[in-house]
């Protein structure tokens, strides 16, 4: 065991480890479940407890109490237990009252847990979010996994985690089941005190397990700190439900759920008793021919752009569509997680997305929030009602004006905010006069559930294609770099280089009169898009960047419009037009001019890569990017430009004999990402470098302009990958503040043209 004392330095790769006091509780409660008048059940098939309500709601619930705290000063006393019965720990509480840092692993659950159990109720001193730090955050900056065990297996801790005693935390830490003999709907230290005994001790190695992993993990440098203390002020602010339109939306499924899965029983003689159902449902199709590995909506989507599908089996698909939605599940996502105060809280997980640094989502995951709902049409305000309806039907069902006198609209923040005053009613019957697909309804209304507490306004904005124009600064592709200092039309003019269709004949297609585009001015749009546009154009833009073939052309949907040769064809007149790029992919050999021979080079970042593993300890760089293999804890390291580090763990290269014939290395590294985000090898290449650079860099922009943000008044409730969410008061604050701050970017991207633009103060959020 490792006596550690506050204030000791290890190395760790290119960066410092500080050892911290830390702590770890272990709690009881019964969120997440629900009381049947005999015993405790699972508030949902598959999750129950604090997976499913997450730590705000399960900490200020009723019933959560703290079994154990462990905790270590790092002043050479060693561990410490606190557990219900005892003097307060008042050396914990004088450090904290000092000002002193502590550490705990996802301490984002301890603040909650001391604020609501120990500060609420308990009447224990304050803790400021601004005096924890978090093992996990540095793990996962430092590209491991979030769970203490596997990470701290991967570094090698001299102590790890207590996995024996986990299922005896996980048996008293929730309701118990009772029995004739023990009628107790909870375990307490009176009725088993051996096995209260082994959860002291792992709650201590918990904290010994913990302080290993730290001192293996470089902390975070010091813009990375400011932004973790942000990350953890946001969700603990969290975002404020809409409580009726989230129960009414929740009444119309529900009754849909009835209605068609009674038909689903109906249509298939019982075969199917619910759309959730999957085996039944796959064994049902195969019946008729109809063979398929799953039915996730990309599944879903395929079978029922089929023409071949007998009626029944059609039907049958459609239910599973319509009920299967991953979407509205969310509806239960928000309601578990509802705080008392009507927010919902803990909705990002710093680094938690991937190797680069991006957020992701927890719970209902504002990240993936749908951006539309059906195509609807709009009442003529001057001959009818105003109201918006749905496009499948042929007159309006509020005022029954025919849809002659309708105007055809995208979905809109009028169409959510229509929608939930129709969901007031909570008939589905009544819904689905105006929308047939009601259940479709709500999965476009979801945005708008989450709302400006009473008194305050939104205030949003985003970045116009961030990483188009972060690929195109970080490759030099000049041509790129003009569209995006100028007009902005990137799909056009990409198209326009694909297929030799004169980008000025585009813009006219379009009705622009004046197509000259040498400002930043724009005259008005009068006429509709050329189809190259989102066909080749936005399909190249987003399936070739990053060194994307075939496969990445069919999955944005080419298929539909172009045969495979001629896909291969567009591909390489996008790679011919943006040479900047294809570069800096780079690659370990050249194929020699106007001849199909090849001779060996390392260029670009690929070649870099390979460079830094075959010369350990020395850095490569291209562009500004930097790689280096650093033995001491063979990481491979990579520096972008705003000083942060991409880290490849174990990274390695394999000779192969390429589809040229030509003998190079396969790049593999060992990261999250197997099935459950699993510790496992993964291989990489050009393209893939590329992609990691511009979307960790891209989120660096992003990030600098949150801490602006905070720093100028404007609270942060919400953020994706391009875009703010804030919170002000009604009357305060203006979207030209917040776009110019957005726009201040950092120094090392000071002349890129990254605009925020298109923002807008509201109610709900929404997407423009």
């Amino acid at each position: 065991m490792t006596n550690y004392l506050a204030g000791q330095q290890f190395s760790v790769g290119v960066g410092v480890s500080t050892v911290l006091a830390d702590m770890d509780f272990e709690t009881y409660s019964d969120a997440g479940f629900l009381f049947d008048g005999e015993k405790y059940v699972g508030a949902t098939k598959n999750k129950r407890g604090l997976p499913l309500v997450g730590a705000a709601a399960y900490a200020e619930h009723y019933s959560t109490e703290v079994l154990s705290l462990a905790y270590d000063l790092k002043d050479g006393a060693g561990p410490r237990l606190w557990v219900p019965g005892l003097p307060y720990p008042q050396d914990l509480f004088d450090y904290i009252a000092a000002g002193g840092l502590i550490e705990a692993h996802n301490s984002g659950f301890e603040f909650f847990v001391w604020y609501y159990v120990c500060h609420c109720r308990m009447g224990w001193p304050f803790l400021a979010i601004e005096q924890l730090r978090c093992s996990m955050a540095k793990a996962k900056a430092y590209s491991l996994p979030g769970k203490l065990e596997t990470a701290a297996k991967v570094v090698q801790a001299v102590e790890l985690k207590d996995e024996s005693g986990t299922a005896t935390m996980r048996k008293l830490s929730v309701p118990r089941k009772p029995t004739k003999k023990n009628k107790s709907l909870r375990w307490t230290p009176q009725l088993n005190p051996a096995e209260f005994d082994t959860l002291y001790r792992y709650n201590i190695q918990d904290i010994r397990a913990e302080a290993a992993l730290s001192e293996r993990t470089p902390d975070l440098q010091p813009d990375e700190l400011a932004l973790w203390i942000l990350d953890q002020q946001i969700n603990a602010r969290g975002v404020y439900i809409d409580p009726t339109a989230l129960d009414c939306c929740i009444a119309i499924f529900e009754q849909a759920q009835e209605k068609y899965n009674q038909e689903l029983r109906y249509i298939t003689g019982g075969l199917i008793s619910e759309a959730s159902k999957l085996a039944d449902t796959i064994r049902f199709l195969a019946s008729y021919g109809i063979h398929t590995d799953g039915l996730d909506d990309e599944a879903v989507t395929t079978l029922l752009a089929r023409k071949d599908l007998p009626p029944v089996v059609r039907r049958v698909v459609e239910i599973r569509s319509m009920l299967g939605s991953s979407s509205v599940k969310k509806l239960y996502a928000i309601k578990h997680r509802l705080n008392s105060d009507g927010r919902i809280r803990g909705l990002f997980a710093f680094c938690g997305a991937d190797r680069t640094g991006r957020f992701a989502g927890r719970g209902p995951q504002p990240q993936n929030l749908p951006n539309s709902g059906p195509k609807t049409k709009h009442c003529s305000e001057i001959h009818g009602c105003g109201q918006y309806y749905s496009k499948d039907l042929d007159a309006c069902p509020y005022c029954g004006l025919q849809e002659q006198f309708s105007e055809s609209k995208g979905w809109s923040p009028e169409s959510v905010e229509s929608t939930f005053q129709l969901f007031q009613h909570k008939s589905l019957d009544y819904a689905e006069r105006v929308w047939p697909d009601s259940v479709a309804a709500i999965a476009g209304s979801l945005r708008g559930l989450f709302t400006a507490a009473p008194g305050y306004d939104f205030l949003c904005s985003d970045y116009s294609a961030i990483e188009g124009v972060v690929a195109a600064m970080l490759a030099g592709e000049q041509w790129r770099i003009d569209v995006f200092r100028t007009h902005g039309k990137i799909y056009e003019m990409g198209a326009s280089k694909i297929t030799g269709v004169p980008f000025e004949e585009m813009m006219a297609h379009a009705g622009y009169t004046d197509t000259s585009f040498d400002g930043w001015w724009l005259p008005k749009q009068t006429g509709d898009h050329h189809p190259s546009r989102k066909t080749i154009g936005k399909i190249s833009e987003l399936a070739s960047g990053f060194g994307g073939w075939v496969g990445a052309w069919l999955r944005f949907g080419a298929g539909d419009f172009m045969t495979e040769p001629e896909i291969k064809k567009a591909i390489l007149a996008w790679r011919e037009a943006s040479p900047a790029i294809v570069e800096m992919w780079g690659g370990q050999h050249r194929k020699a001019p106007d001849r199909w021979e090849f001779t060996p080079e390392l260029y670009g970042l690929e070649g870099a890569v390979v460079s830094a593993l075959l010369s350990p300890g020395q850095c490569f760089e291209y562009r500004g990017i930097v790689y280096g293999h650093s033995v001491s804890d063979d990481v491979l390291y990579c520096r972008l430009l705003s000083g942060r580090y991409i880290c490849y763990h174990k990274p390695r290269l394999t000779p192969i004999t390429a589809r040229n014939g030509m003998e190079e290395y396969q790049i593999s590294y060992e990261g999250c990402g197997g099935e459950g985000g699993g510790w496992v090898t993964m291989t990489t290449y050009s393209g893939k470098l590329f992609e990691n650079v511009v979307q960790a860099t891209a989120r660096d922009i992003l990030t600098h302009a949150m801490l602006n943000l905070d720093k100028a008044g404007y609270p942060i409730v919400l953020h994706v990958h391009d875009e703010v969410v804030c919170e002000v008061p009604e009357g305060s604050g203006s979207i030209e503040e917040l776009e110019r701050i957005m726009a201040v970017m950092p120094p090392w991207a000071k002349d890129w043209p990254i605009k925020a633009a298109g923002g807008w103060r509201g109610k709900r959020y929404r997407k423009d």
